[in-house]
């Protein structure tokens, strides 16, 4: 990771996977595709081990690529949770987008994404499951009901009109991570939003829209998801009663 950088200049996406195949390859095409490519830097397919089958597509996807910017990378951590805390040091770029290879984060926010951080280069834009204007299809009635109450749960925590804080999908920029000052990985992947609302940054949710995976099976079943969301809900209260790092 470099030294200071000023306003929008690029982005670097992060895509994660695991046993994508089809619908990794559909995720970068369609950020190549996208309206906000050329201020896409790097694509940077973080795959979870060499035996994963999304490590062997996107060594494919690299071998075909004609734009020399999409790269792989083996997660040296155990969890998906722990992997997000080592991707922002690879950022050398103003920006820097984590996103899924199921599909489920649709790429075709990024131009919207790039649009408001170039008009507010210090502001955490996310796409956001249950604002008014998305469209969210396949997500089970209790999940959905359990995602609300979670969600609104840190939203009335931290006095903030937000609908989806657990989400990931955001343009982050680099400038507002060094700010923040992460220093502990095992809860970063929960802190990664929170923090930022507790020091005052600037946030903005957008509409999105979300389509349950169609190929593969989501490794995430009841029970990790019902620990995932106590993690989210302590480290939440914790951050909200810490001591503010941006003055």
């Amino acid at each position: 990771m470099s030294g200071e950088v000023s306003g929008f200049q690029s982005v670097t996406v992060f895509v994660l996977t695991n046993n994508e195949t089809a619908l990794l390859r559909k995720t970068v095409e369609k950020i190549k595709n996208c309206a906000g490519f050329q201020d896409v830097s790097r694509i940077i397919i973080v795959a979870k081990d060499e035996s994963c089958d999304g490590f062997h597509e996107a060594k494919r996807i690299i071998n075909e690529d004609a734009s020399g910017k999409v790269s792989l990378y083996l997660q040296k951590a155990s969890t998906v949770e722990l992997c997000i805390a080592e991707l922002p040091e690879m950022v050398d770029d103003s920006h820097f987008i984590i996103m899924a290879a199921d599909m489920e984060m649709n790429p075709d926010e990024i131009p919207m994404f790039i649009k408001l951080a170039k008009e507010n280069p210090e502001m955490i834009v996310c796409a956001a499951k249950w604002m008014k204007g998305s469209v969210v299809e396949g997500y089970g009635k209790i999940h959905e009901m359990g995602s609300r109450v979670m969600n609104s749960f840190v939203s009335l925590l931290f006095c903030k009109k937000t609908k989806d804080p657990f989400s990931i999908y955001q343009i982050y920029p680099l400038s507002v991570y060094k700010k923040l000052k992460f220093d502990n990985p095992s809860v970063f992947a929960y802190e990664y939003t929170v923090k930022a609302l507790h020091n005052g940054i600037d946030y903005k949710e957008i509409p999105t829209t979300y389509k349950k995976r169609s190929e593969g099976k989501s490794h995430v079943d009841s029970k990790k998801m019902i620990k995932t969301a106590m993690a989210f809900c302590l480290t939440s209260i914790r951050t909200r009663f810490s001591e503010k790092v941006v003055k």
